[in-house]
């Protein structure tokens, strides 16, 4: 067979084989076609982007580099009164409350009467505030409150969250969610 021949004979192939498909399967066709070309395109952008933060990165540790060991060290007693630092005063509690019951009008849960009781431990310099409160609500609703408190009070812990039902066909929860807010000593 010579070549010109296999040439016209795949040539025929190829389009008997478009005829067959209809328009569906030109459809198809060109979809699969798209999406190549697309993919193509899309590599070639990430790549591009990924060789941008590459060199960014480069430049970055070689400024970071040319600062010094000796200014960029940080000693452990700054470090530390950093970390003390970010800790709320205790003269901040009324605030933190509020932004506690806030959390609860949000979630539209009942916040009855809570426990509070401020302790400070000898040989540590924060003090802990615990708060423990009775709360009334669906799950839902009682959980986006505890979501909402750690997130508006970020030195905030979750101590316990206990959940009660009085029967199975009641949506409505009894919990008690126990928090520690933990402050810096003035």
């Amino acid at each position: 067979m010579s070549a010109p021949l296999a040439v016209t004979r795949t040539a025929w192939t190829v389009k008997r084989a478009l005829i067959n498909l209809r328009w569906a399967g030109l459809v198809g066709l060109g979809l699969v076609l798209f999406t190549a070309a697309l993919s193509v395109v899309s590599i070639q952008s990430a790549r591009q982007h990924l060789h941008a933060l590459n060199d960014e990165a480069a430049n970055l540790s070689s400024r970071l580099g040319q600062r010094g060991t000796a200014s960029s060290l940080v000693s452990g007693r700054s470090r530390l009164s950093n970390f003390y630092a970010f800790f709320p005063l205790t003269h901040d509690v009324p605030e933190l409350l509020g932004r506690i019951y806030r959390a609860g009008i949000r979630n539209q849960v009942v916040l009855a009467k809570g426990e509070y009781k401020l302790t400070r431990e000898a040989d540590f310099p924060l003090v802990r505030y615990q708060i423990t409160l009775p709360v009334s609500g669906d799950y839902a609703r009682v959980r986006g409150f505890v979501n909402d408190v750690l997130e508006a009070v970020p030195s905030a812990a979750l101590e316990e969250l206990t959940l009660k039902r009085e029967s199975i066909d009641q949506p409505e929860l009894e919990a008690r969610v126990r928090l520690s807010v933990f402050l810096g000593a003035e």
